[in-house]
């Protein structure tokens, strides 16, 4: 079955996202994200699995002294950061009819879209998914909680299955395993399944 080409795909993408992909000048702002599968080693399905967003709790006290030095108490505290390797856009890479994307903020909310796209007889079919959320690394384990998500089809071959911007029905946590190896990001999920990210922007 013929394939759209890989441009054609970042296109889109960064259509969809507003993120300047590699070979793509599109700029638009704010919006989330899709997953699809693309290359992966060792064989099994990969698992959605996890972030944990970071939970503020304000204390409310009568006192003004007590709130002050809860208030000192906490600022001694020192705050999470996400790993500075992360941050950026990442741009999966492999053959297929599948691009993922992920932009990591230094503050550890993250966007990610997906886009897998076919060339049919009867025209262009596609689902993309786009999800924002927030990110967590512990060592070298990430975990995304996504807080909310869209998922588009297009299905020439069925216009009236089609939908566009339908809220994700399942916002399960994911975690991965990841490292940096010659320049590229690896994300290895609880199944095995490895994909990887070269630097978009």
């Amino acid at each position: 079955m013929p394939r759209l080409d890989k441009a054609i795909i970042a296109a889109m993408l960064a259509a969809l996202l507003g993120w300047p992909l590699s070979g793509c000048a599109t700029k638009r702002e704010d919006v989330p994200t899709s997953r699809p599968p693309v290359e992966t080693t060792g064989g099994a399905s990969e698992e959605a699995p996890t972030y944990k967003a970071p939970s503020s709790e304000a204390a409310a006290s009568d006192d003004p002294a007590a709130t002050s030095d809860e208030s000192a108490a906490t600022s001694d505290e020192p705050a999470a950061t996400f790993p500075s390797p992360l941050v950026g856009i990442w741009e999966s890479t492999g053959p297929g009819a599948a691009l993922l994307v992920y932009k990591f903020d230094e503050n550890g909310t993250y966007r990610h879209a997906g886009v897998l796209n076919q060339q049919r007889a009867s025209g262009v079919f596609s689902f993309e998914i786009a999800v924002m959320g927030q990110a967590e690394a512990d060592g070298e384990t990430l975990i995304l909680r996504p807080a909310a998500g869209t998922k588009t089809l297009r299905d020439p071959d069925s216009p009236s299955s089609s939908y566009r911007d339908r809220p994700m029905d399942d916002l399960s946590p994911e975690r991965y395993a990841w490292r940096m190896a010659d320049g590229m990001l690896k994300l290895t999920s609880d199944s095995g399944d490895t994909i990887s990210y070269k630097r978009s922007g």
